[in-house]
């Protein structure tokens, strides 16, 4: 194979990102129940997860980990958000109280999100920790998403502002989405911890 004919980081992140896509819609329901309610159980006993009052969430799209039973007997401090695309088509996110009373419509991706009502809302920063979506994530806490690049532009003030330890973004997946290594781009905003079916993750101290 000559040079020229080698793959480049983005055809071979491209490459990743379909085949964890293609091995996560390959589960069956009750795989994906099963799994997700694993990793549920890790975060559950963490102090991180514990301690956090407002926890945003979100809703599993095309055999994503589930989150959701993390609302099931919730600690009585603890609320819950959802990721709302901007009105203002800026490529950010809000989040926005989910509740009994939170209504829903379809985003122009045909994903469910509730309706963005400011008074419901809480900003990105003042969140306590984040369930993020992933298609994969390392050691290091490098997270490969969508491509779209919502999540990293939302929480891009956790890199320009170091002391800015809220929210703790953590990563939501099955086991087999973590891979040995993924290249960080200057504009990824790497993960503070992760949980999935076989174990917690806090990266840079090990597993708990």
């Amino acid at each position: 194979m000559t040079s020229s004919a080698l793959p480049t980081s983005d055809q071979a992140k491209r490459s990743t990102r379909r085949a964890l896509q293609q091995q996560r819609a390959s589960l069956s329901t009750h795989q994906q129940k099963t799994l997700s309610l694993q990793a549920v159980q890790h975060l559950k006993t963490q102090p991180t997860f514990r301690n956090a009052k407002h926890i945003a969430l979100y809703l599993p799209v095309r055999g994503e980990a589930d989150p959701r039973q993390l609302r099931y007997r919730p600690l009585p401090h603890q609320q819950f958000y959802l990721p709302v695309l901007s009105p203002f088509h800026d490529n950010r996110l809000w989040f926005v109280r989910w509740n009994a009373q939170t209504r829903f419509r379809l985003n122009r991706f045909r994903i469910p999100e509730p309706y963005p009502y400011y008074r419901h809302s809480r900003p990105a920063r003042w969140l306590d920790m984040v369930i993020t979506p992933l298609v994969a994530f390392d050691m290091h806490g490098t997270r490969m998403g969508m491509g779209g690049g919502f999540y990293d532009r939302t929480f891009a003030f956790k890199r320009t502002q170091r002391h800015q330890m809220r929210p703790r973004l953590c990563g939501f997946a099955y086991d087999f989405q973590k891979i040995d290594h993924i290249e960080r781009q200057r504009w990824d905003i790497p993960l503070d911890e992760a949980t999935s079916d076989a174990s917690f993750l806090r990266f840079g101290t090990g597993i708990y």
